[in-house]
């Protein structure tokens, strides 16, 4: 297998946490949003190579993290998600831009999250941010930002700021 993929479940987590328990934009009200912060160690993996042997187009890397308020800490839910690889920049280095579509499952809904992000080597790196694409439960009008900080391979801190 790959090293991107052990990434790309992280990255999923862009996916991210975060709810906003404030009205929707409406005149003569302030906006509020609230966020959410998860530590997200790396439960399950899976790398689908597809097309082309090797990092290429349509490749999966499908996923699942615990969703912890702290590293070693309570368990506050789990996420998972599927990341396609639709642009190689060099597959000898396994490099190149990943979509992800990752839903974070919580006590209270669900929230889904959309984004692009690289990877460098095989590894996510820095901070992917996706779109909050909705949700359920207390949290079925959410909108908003999740990111996702990179940190050891099979780990990442969570934000995810929901807007209602």
């Amino acid at each position: 297998m790959r090293t991107f993929s052990t990434v790309a479940a992280v990255a999923v987590v862009l996916a991210l946490g975060g709810a906003a328990l404030a009205d929707a934009h409406k005149p003569g009200k302030a906006s509020r949003a609230k966020t959410l912060e998860f530590f997200a160690p790396l439960a399950q993996l899976e790398l689908i190579d597809l097309g082309d042997t090797g990092f290429s187009l349509g490749d999966e890397s499908v996923f699942s993290d615990d969703l912890l308020t702290e590293q070693n800490g309570k368990s506050a839910g789990i996420d998972g998600g599927v990341c396609t690889v639709v642009r190689v920049a060099d597959a000898g280095t396994q490099s190149g831009t990943l979509q992800c579509i990752v839903t974070f499952s919580l006590k209270r809904g669900q929230i889904t999250t959309q984004g692009l992000a690289e990877v460098i080597n095989g590894q996510f790196a820095g901070t992917a941010v996706a779109a909050i694409t909705g949700g359920t439960g207390r949290f079925r009008k959410a909108a908003g930002e999740s990111e996702v900080e990179f940190l050891e391979p099979g780990q990442a801190n969570v934000t995810l700021t929901i807007l209602r």
